[in-house]
């Protein structure tokens, strides 16, 4: 019997299943570090204690299971040195003394590797999250798809950079307060909210 051949426009619902959620998963993951960032041009400290958190957290779970096929990545030594990361820079910054999301001219080394660690950390973090919610996520096979994923999570980063940095056309003074942030310098006043 003839092996049946798979045409390259057909989506299985699998695929289709694990496309969808990749996409939502990494989305929500990077859209609000970029928009903090394109808000106070910084990342800030809670967001660098969640990647560190959740490596860690992952790296050490990563020890209790026995090597399997459906986690053969997150298993890898490249996996693990990748989880790794985050904790040798908190080792390295307490030792240091520094600010770890500063960004002041003295920091600027330690500034711009704990930028490089979040942006080789995050989105591995976000593909073991992945990986151990979506089992069908290693069946994304088709081409279009795996390149839509991160295409998708590149355009919510830009666009949540670019609502950060144009905030005021979408919150108010009143929203940041409201919400227990920081209220930035630039702001848009809403009087009668914030009068209220």
């Amino acid at each position: 019997m003839e092996a049946a051949v798979r045409s390259p426009n057909i989506v299985r619902p699998e695929e289709a299943r694990a496309f969808v959620l990749s996409a939502i998963v990494l989305s929500t993951g990077v859209f609000g570090v970029a928009f903090w960032y394109g808000v106070f041009g910084t990342v800030f400290f809670d967001q660098l204690f969640y990647v560190w958190v959740a490596s860690t957290v992952a790296l050490i779970a990563s020890l209790f299971v026995p090597p399997i096929d459906a986690l053969p990545k997150f298993m890898s030594w490249r996996g693990r040195f990748v989880l790794i990361l985050p904790s040798v820079l908190m080792v390295t910054t307490a030792l240091q003394g520094t600010d770890l999301a500063t960004s002041e001219q003295g920091d600027w080394l330690v500034w711009g590797l704990n930028m490089a660690i979040i942006a080789v950390t995050l989105p591995y973090l976000l593909y073991v999250l992945i990986l151990v919610a979506v089992p069908d996520i290693d069946r994304l096979t088709h081409p279009r798809l795996r390149i839509g994923v991160f295409a998708i999570t590149g355009l919510i980063a830009l666009a949540g950079y670019e609502i950060g940095v144009h905030h005021p056309r979408f919150l108010t003074c009143y929203d940041f307060k409201v919400s227990g942030s920081n209220v930035p310098d630039n702001c848009r006043p809403a009087a009668a909210a914030e009068g209220g």
